[in-house]
């Protein structure tokens, strides 16, 4: 019986939390304001993570010339 409540528990945990298990993005560049960009349009900035990996990272420019995250792929 205290095997059924620990795995009932430990399933209830991992559903409540599942953001924790999530990928998350890696080697995101800081990035400034840019100037000449559209509104809107997007723009492609490639780093390098700290294993050596390379990804391309999507970007869309906001009204304050601000770049908005929106996406990254694994360029290798």
């Amino acid at each position: 019986m205290s095997r059924f409540i620990a795995s009932a528990a430990l399933v209830s945990v991992l559903a409540a939390a599942p953001a924790a298990f999530a990928l998350q993005p890696s080697a995101i560049p800081e990035t400034g304001k840019v100037t000449k960009a559209p509104v809107g349009s997007t723009v492609t900035i490639e780093s390098t993570g700290k294993f050596g990996n390379r990804y391309q990272n999507y970007f869309r420019v906001g009204e304050d010339g601000e770049l908005d995250f929106v996406f990254q792929d694994s360029a290798n």
